[in-house]
């Protein structure tokens, strides 16, 4: 089945499983690139029971909404403008008004850099914290109590490069994610092989502080992306952008001390094409891990993860259905993985085995231009 964004039709889908039950539909929200005025974030519908697609909403003024997120209440959305040249790049705050299913932008504020792909809210909602990859900079802006962002209260900047001349030639921050415990913000640059740590404060003016240990630092070439905690927050998973691998990183709170325990390769050691690993998300029982490969390889892979020692153990490896698997969500029920291929603009349906980790492309399938962001809806 394939449905445009603005042909929704009805129609059966092999994922049926007992037609006389409506299963819930399932909403994620959508960010992509951008260049024409019709588009922007989405907000997108599934229904399990038919595999229908729906385009509930569409928020056109924003240029590059390539990173969303919400906050807890689900009332306030708030996306990066993925810009460069000399104004740089920025983040919007949106209200959601759900009675009537639209967005109602509240502010813009710039973030001190050029080119923002990566944002995330502290644990008290109180602050945003943005990673501007074509500058090596993050900045950190305040939430008001209406919704709206005021202006950086930091800004802190990378230095160094790594060993590819092509891709490491300065900092580029790729993530900022918070540790369970909250009070520690981890930043991977790929431009540097390094993940810096920070800790966070919010009751000071400038929350940010360097952290103990300050840094890990990866395998030279490796191009550190997205990573992930486990529930415990004792291991790390690291994607490798540029290796295309998922490293695994122990992190003894108590010694404070990070030690790399094991690397695990996306593709085969024969592979002989572009690699360009992207996502990497925990199932939310914290038994599987998945990751994405763009570059020549175009999968999504799934581990088993070890629950005594967090070690990971190869699946499988399928498809992802389309052209540079830049991002993908797994639904709050952990029944379904949507698969986002920005280059071929197209979105792929699997079904997933809660039990077993495995998942099977759907026939469903629905076309947008470029999306590159899913945040599911809770």
């Amino acid at each position: 089945m394939i449905i445009s964004l603005f042909s929704c039709k009805q129609e059966k889908s092999e994922n049926i499983s007992n037609p006389e039950k409506t299963i819930p539909m399932i909403k994620f929200w959508l960010g992509t690139y951008t260049s024409s005025p019709e588009q922007g974030i989405h907000l997108i519908g599934y229904h399990p029971d038919t595999g229908q697609f729906d385009s509930l909403l569409l928020q056109s003024d924003v240029n590059n909404p390539s990173f969303i997120i919400t906050n807890k209440k689900e009332d306030l959305l708030f996306s990066v403008q993925e810009m460069g040249g000399e104004e740089g790049g920025s983040v919007c705050s949106f209200k959601y008004d759900q009675a009537n299913n639209k967005l109602i932008k509240i502010s813009t504020k710039p973030t001190l850099g050029s080119g923002p792909c990566y944002i995330t809210l502290d644990p008290s909602e109180k602050y945003i914290l943005a990673g501007n990859y074509s500058s090596g900079d993050l900045a950190v802006l305040p939430i008001n109590s209406d919704g709206s962002l005021g202006a950086p209260v930091q800004d802190i900047s990378h230095s160094g490069k790594g060993v590819n001349p092509d891709r490491q030639e300065g900092p580029h921050v790729h993530s900022l994610v918070f540790h369970p415990n909250g009070k520690q913000v981890f930043v991977a640059d790929l431009g540097t092989d390094k993940v810096n740590i920070y800790d966070f404060d919010p009751s000071k003016e400038k929350p940010l502080s360097i952290s103990n240990p300050s840094h890990f630092e990866v395998k030279p070439g490796s191009g550190p992306r997205h990573l992930v905690f486990n529930e415990a927050g004792d291991k790390i998973y690291l994607i490798h952008e540029m290796t295309s691998e998922v490293g695994l990183y122990d992190y003894n709170l108590e010694e404070n001390k990070i030690i790399h325990l094991d690397t695990y390769p996306l593709v085969p050691k024969d592979f002989d094409g572009a690699l360009g690993a992207a996502e990497i998300r925990i199932s939310q029982d914290g038994k599987f891990l998945y990751a994405s490969n763009r570059g020549d390889a175009n999968e999504i892979t799934a581990f088993k993860i070890d629950e005594n020692t967090g070690t990971l153990d190869k699946i499988q490896t399928v498809s992802s259905g389309g052209k540079t698997p830049r991002n993908f969500g797994i639904s709050p029920d952990g029944e379904y993985l949507f698969s986002g291929n920005q280059d071929t603009n197209d979105i792929f349906v699997f079904k997933r085995n809660p039990k077993t980790g495995i998942i099977k492309q759907l026939d469903s399938k629905i076309t947008i231009h470029k999306p590159v962001y899913f945040f599911m809806a809770r």
